[in-house]
């Protein structure tokens, strides 16, 4: 008959062993790394004695319950593999060799474990391996769109120089232009402010999926209502379309103002960009105990008969004038969520439709 080994009592009495052939066995498999041995180790002895303490305490848990158990110690190990250049696999490979390691104490002593005992240890080991996984591809992402963002700012900023120089060009031009050419003045100026407003989606929209956290300031949304607005009136004037602003004389609220600009700007370009020459665009704001609401409504003749929730994600557009990339709404969507609010579309058929923006109350947060 086989003589049955506590797997607990063996493996606190060849820790030490089994530690120095775990990471042997590591190293020799990375020795392109040159890691040096603090390197090397890292939290595995960490790991270890929280499977070998988990072992002692509570041996009537099932595996199931087991696996849950947490392991800090796993999570830095996770993100510091990244950190000395392992990918995925290497890290998944390091548990399968501490599980290999352990067998070979089993064998070497010529005993046996229970079925229980090895599940348990097999469910603590999956259980940090799991979390090493978790840690280190939650790191690696959150570097890569960190780095995206570094990206998109540089290219960002290199187009705004050549941008602002071609203003203050056509500007220079429009002082001295000839009647003939005002047609092409017009054309060249349409076409900056494209680019300005998409350079400007684009910085937005990554600053969104990148999770940055917001930037909150208490301002007054009247007097942001009112830049929006009047930005939005040069466009509006070419199509003869009227903007009216209807809102309280002030409406102090707590939050991320140039991103609540860029939502409400796109909402109001939209709105220009398809409501029929010579209707009229409404603009109103409204406190109530929830907090506030900003609608715009438009004169677009209604929304085609599908599901409007589409129009809130990127590059989905409606209507004839597809100019643009579609980010706008979606950049509006994001902006309310990370302000704890929500952006919805009511249809008004015949007429146009209402953007309602809806923002908590946060002038006390």
């Amino acid at each position: 008959m086989d003589n049955m080994i506590q797997l607990s009592a063996l493996l606190a009495d060849r820790r030490v062993d089994i530690l120095k052939r775990w990471t042997q066995r590591i190293g020799r498999e990375h020795v392109d790394k040159e890691l040096s041995r603090g390197e090397l180790w890292d939290h595995l002895p960490h790991f270890f004695d929280e499977v070998l303490a988990a072992l002692r305490t509570d041996e009537g848990s099932s595996a199931e319950a087991a696996a849950t158990n947490g392991s800090a110690a796993s999570v830095e190990h996770g993100t510091q593999r990244l950190r000395v250049g392992f990918d995925l696999a290497e890290v998944i490979r390091e548990y399968e060799i501490l599980t290999e390691c352990i067998l070979d104490e089993v064998e070497a002593v010529g005993g046996s474990i229970s079925t229980r005992a090895f599940r348990r240890v097999q469910a603590l080991l999956n259980g940090g391996r799991a979390q090493a996984v978790v840690a280190y591809v939650d790191r690696r992402d959150a570097e890569m769109t960190q780095a995206s963002s570094q990206h998109v700012a540089f290219i960002a900023h290199e187009l705004r120089s050549p941008l602002m120089s071609a203003f203050l060009a056509v500007t220079a031009l429009g002082k001295s232009e000839r009647p003939e050419d005002q047609w092409a003045l017009d054309i060249l100026t349409r076409n900056l402010n494209a680019l300005r407003d998409l350079i400007d989606q684009v910085l937005t929209a990554d600053r969104l999926a990148g999770q940055i956290p917001l930037r909150p300031e208490l301002f007054d949304l009247r007097a942001l209502l009112e830049q929006v607005t009047a930005d939005a009136q040069i466009a509006a004037q070419r199509r003869q379309v009227d903007i009216a602003l209807a809102a309280p004389v002030a409406l102090p609220f707590n939050g991320d103002q140039r991103l609540l600009r860029s939502a409400i700007g796109n909402v109001l370009g939209n709105a220009v960009k398809f409501t029929h020459e010579g209707s009229a665009i409404s603009v109103r704001a409204q406190r109530h105990d929830g907090g506030i609401t900003v609608e715009v409504e438009d004169g677009c003749g209604g929304l085609p008969q599908d599901n409007t929730k589409e129009l809130f994600e990127p590059f989905v557009q409606r209507g004839e004038n597809r100019s643009g990339f579609g980010l706008g709404l979606a950049i509006v969507k994001q902006a309310l969520e990370a302000h704890g609010g929500r952006v919805s579309v009511r249809n008004v058929p015949g007429k146009g439709c209402v953007f309602s923006l809806e923002l908590p109350d946060s002038t006390h947060s």
